[in-house]
């Protein structure tokens, strides 16, 4: 199983790309453990964050995170992202806000590297079909990412 995870971190912002793969790679090792499996993953801050979220959701605010499923009828049957024949599952993007972690991270009390690896996993689900519009997806969606973040150990500072 070869995982390809592509991050890309705005400069100014101080995360290391190797946590977000490190993260996506948790994650899709516990979701899709036999799919050869590609994601990309952004760091940004809130004005393209408000931009996106206008434009792909209809919300004129900015976000946490956004997940953009890859969809191969959309680009046609040409492998426009994938290959030919390829057998990669492209799973698509994933958006996260630095700014709006920080606040998430503030309010929850939680480490800066602890929302970020969050909002990572969150992100993927997402693009992988779980949801929180109902009660029961959401718990099925919090008791998935609990599982995975276990998995995955972020250093405290004492």
């Amino acid at each position: 199983m070869a995982l390809d995870v592509r991050a890309t971190v705005e400069p100014h912002y101080p995360i290391r790309r190797s946590q977000i793969i490190k993260t996506a790679k948790v994650t899709l090792e516990k979701i899709a453990p036999t799919s050869d499996t590609s994601v990309a993953i952004a760091i940004i801050g809130d004005r393209k964050m408000r931009v996106l979220n206008r434009d792909f959701r209809g919300q004129d605010k900015t976000t946490d995170v956004l997940a953009f499923p890859f969809d191969a009828q959309s680009q046609g049957s040409s492998g426009f992202v994938n290959p030919p024949n390829s057998e990669v599952l492209n799973l698509g993007d994933v958006i996260i806000s630095y700014p709006q972690l920080l606040v998430r991270a503030a309010k929850e009390d939680m480490l800066v590297d602890e929302m970020l690896n969050l909002l990572v996993v969150h992100g993927i689900l997402h693009l992988f079909g779980y949801d929180h519009e109902k009660p029961q997806e959401t718990f099925a969606m919090e008791k998935l990412e609990e599982t995975i973040l276990k998995e995955i150990s972020v250093p405290k500072i004492i």
